[in-house]
């Protein structure tokens, strides 16, 4: 793969080469597209006319897919060349090509990140620029993301790279680049107890307990009054970390002592 341009799926839909932007087609083109985009397979024309139309399929329906994949063909050609939309009986895959998708950067630097026998700083490194990858939800939470496993898979993936951050910055004192991301990512899964009790952490070793303790709070409540449920014992460990007498200063305190640590 080259870096030349591409496609970023990890939050609203964008294609761009060389540095520029371009315009993505609208309706069945930009549905097809995307389906095939998340896919990573072969999809059958009947998958992409339901999702075309969730609701109600007229009945040329079939024909506009046919003529949108034939569009959106041309399109990649002169926008995008070397990159094919294959087809086998009824069913259509994506081949890129030389071009790139940002969940596939995601992943590479992901898998480098969480190997534990590479330095923490390192780890850190790769984390971090894996997660500041993601704009957003996955197709900027478009239905058509809803329908595959793969972004299920980006997903838990993200919150592994995340909390993996958080351990690998208290490891190399780097909570100035963790936190951010943490916070980020909290604001997107406000009921994710992994990903607030990683925060929490990050907050309560870098001195900042009454900070980790409102964030524990907050996500509780969530649980409470949304879905009936206390903390699980992640966030229940986190919280006592943070109602502990203070911890000593960490390696990154003089880093940490502005709001945007």
């Amino acid at each position: 793969m080259v870096d030349d341009g591409g496609f970023d799926v990890l939050g609203p839909l964008r294609a761009h080469r060389l540095g520029a932007a371009l315009p993505v087609p609208v309706g069945v083109q930009r549905v097809v597209l995307m389906t095939l985009l998340v896919a990573r397979r072969a999809v059958t024309g009947r998958h992409l006319l339901d999702l075309a139309w969730p609701d109600s399929v007229p009945p040329s329906g079939m024909k506009a897919v046919h003529v949108a994949i034939s569009r959106l063909r041309g399109w990649l050609r002169s926008a995008f060349p070397g990159t094919h939309i294959t087809r086998d009986n009824d069913s259509y895959r994506l081949d890129l090509g030389p071009w790139t998708l940002d969940a596939d950067r995601f992943d590479h630097l992901a898998c480098r990140g969480m190997d534990r026998t590479a330095a923490a700083v390192v780890r850190v490194r790769h984390l971090a620029a894996a997660l500041a990858i993601w704009r957003g939800p996955v197709l900027d939470a478009h239905p058509v993301a809803a329908d595959f496993p793969t972004t299920a898979g980006w997903d838990l993936t993200r919150t592994a790279a995340a909390c993996a951050l958080a351990d690998a910055a208290i490891t190399s004192g780097s909570h100035l680049v963790a936190v951010p991301a943490l916070a980020a990512l909290a604001i997107e899964r406000p009921m994710d107890e992994a990903v607030y009790a990683s925060w929490a952490h990050l907050l309560t070793t870098c001195g900042r307990q009454a900070e980790a303790v409102a964030v524990l709070n907050t996500i509780r409540a969530r649980l409470v009054d949304h879905l009936g449920l206390e903390p699980g014992p992640v966030l229940r460990a986190a919280l006592q970390q943070a109602l502990a007498r203070p911890l000593p200063e960490a390696p990154c305190t003089p880093t940490c002592v502005s709001a945007d640590c």
